[in-house]
């Protein structure tokens, strides 16, 4: 993980690491950033299940919007994004509910 960030989200000194954009005084940024955390490290769960890591990599983080609304960013190499790609692109054509709505 970057920036000082662990596998479960605190930084090396044991807080927690709030790693998104600038901040705004005033606005409660922590229980947004946590539930989006919590999302990005069940994604990271699916993600790596799908073989996406070493050069294939695309990972979730976490983050928060400058209104304070918790984000979860997908980062990856272009490899892991093509792969990526191509394993929605067969969960999509298998879907025979699908209404070409694109959700």
């Amino acid at each position: 993980m970057s920036d000082g960030e662990s596998d479960d989200g605190s930084g090396e000194d044991g807080e927690t690491f709030l790693g998104g954009g600038p901040k705004l005084e005033g606005v409660n940024y922590e229980a947004p950033w946590l539930e989006a955390r919590a999302a990005a490290v069940d994604l990271n769960t699916v993600l790596a299940a799908l073989g996406l890591q070493g050069v294939d990599l695309v990972r979730a983080q976490a983050g928060w919007s400058d209104d304070g609304q918790g984000v979860v960013f997908l980062k990856g190499t272009p490899s892991g994004a093509r792969k990526l790609r191509a394993v929605l692109d067969r969960m999509t054509a298998r879907d025979p509910d699908d209404s070409g709505s694109g959700v």
